[in-house]
């Protein structure tokens, strides 16, 4: 791939990426508690429309990468902004539970059609050899959308209103997004010599060798099991903090400023890693990450109107996360292999997907200050602890 042909395609979905993901996943962060009070639901109906499109996008998620394989990324990323249009439409204008389920349910399948994964097979297609640098420039704008959205949501909700900064919102997702997919992704994919290879780490196609096929089972599980727990708790915190940090004893504002740090935290985790972490095996780095996210929600647990703290959680948890995006993608293919890599890893992460899904509905009571509020956050550290534990039993039966 030509340089001018990849650095109009990167920058173009990177920008894409940060505001599907600030439109359709981090703004109910704070945007939730007008919704709530407005359409006069509770916390388990908002976060349970919220948990069905996270359901959803994992369901389709299947067809809209063969809808990718078909049509081209340029094709299924420009559809998948229309429907994000259409479904924060929806969502502004809901009068009432049947109408907020649907648009959650329209913005579910956009999430399908238009954050990491098909953005990743889009650059797949287009980027030959050069998959990884481009995969690690996206990854790099992706950690940026919480940063940019969580302040964006609160001044629209303080000067327009939810209703009218989900509209605001559904027209970026039609003046921003939809054009960038349509005319800075190519039409036709790239190709080139077939002699030069890019992989995303340095693995034999086989993978490690197993003791039996016993041990390789336990690993495939072990290591599902930690990617669903982090899912799990990545989800509820993700949708939750602000609630919890007001809980906490900080203002909306202070609240926001603080969750604000983990987009920077997530940039600056996936920069050392490509940097200095290449240098350290990546099994290392994912048994640091899921240790230093245990750590930070201990420090989240404890905290309390302690800005240090708070401020500390949020740099840990930000950093840990931005690489566990890594992990995610290198170490399956190390312990397994690249060999029918594609499906290995669908059923690795399908858990994952459930767990995102359901984490905002179960952990509904998290919204609201009190002892389940704090009982959840404990509750949260414990799936932590055993996500670190499940890591570490997978990468050590090799």
């Amino acid at each position: 791939m030509t340089a001018p042909r990849l650095w109009r395609l990167v920058p173009a979905l990177g920008i894409a990426q940060i505001i599907s993901w600030g439109t359709l996943y981090y703004s109910i962060a704070v945007l939730g508690a007008s919704m709530r009070r407005d359409l006069a639901v509770s916390e388990a109906t908002l976060f349970g429309a919220y948990s069905s499109s996270l359901l959803l996008s994992g369901i389709f998620a299947p067809a809209a990468g063969r809808a990718i394989d078909r049509w081209g990324g340029r094709t299924a990323m420009s559809v998948g902004s229309a429907v994000a249009a259409l479904s924060l439409y929806a969502i502004g204008h809901a009068q009432g539970v049947a109408s907020l389920y649907a648009g959650w349910a329209l913005a579910g399948i956009a999430m399908a059609l238009t954050l990491y994964e098909p953005a990743f097979v889009t650059l797949s297609q287009h980027t030959g050899s050069a998959y990884r640098r481009a995969l690690t420039a996206l990854t790099l704008f992706g950690g940026l959308a919480s940063t940019a959205f969580w302040p964006l949501s609160l001044a629209g909700l303080s000067s327009l209103g939810w209703r009218d900064t989900m509209t605001g919102f559904a027209l970026l997702e039609l003046a921003v997004c939809l054009p960038l997919h349509w005319w800075c992704v190519p039409r036709t994919p790239f190709t080139e010599p077939a002699a030069v290879t890019d992989s995303p780490a340095p693995v034999h196609a086989a993978g490690q060798a197993f003791a039996s096929e016993r041990a390789r089972r336990v690993a495939f599980v072990a290591l599902a099991s930690a990617f669903a727990l982090n899912g799990f708790v990545v989800s509820a915190i993700g949708v939750h903090l602000i609630a919890v940090l007001q809980g906490k004893g900080f203002g909306i504002a202070q609240a926001v400023w603080i969750g604000s740090l983990f987009g920077p935290m997530q940039v600056a985790g996936r920069a050392a890693e490509f940097t200095i972490g290449r240098r350290v095996g990546s099994r290392a780095i994912g048994t640091l990450s899921f240790t230093t996210a245990a750590v930070a929600l201990v420090l989240l647990a404890v905290s309390r109107d302690t800005t240090a703290l708070a401020v500390l959680f949020a740099m840990l948890y930000g950093a840990s996360n931005g690489v566990l995006t890594i992990v995610r993608g290198v170490v399956p293919a190390e312990l397994f292999g690249r060999v029918g890599f594609g499906n290995t890893l669908g059923v690795l992460v399908a858990p994952s997907l459930v767990g995102r899904a359901i984490a905002p509905l179960v952990c509904a009571s998290m919204a609201t200050p009190g002892p389940a509020m704090q009982a959840w956050l404990f509750a949260l550290t414990a799936l932590s602890a055993l996500a670190v534990l499940a890591f570490v039993i997978a990468v050590s039966r090799r």
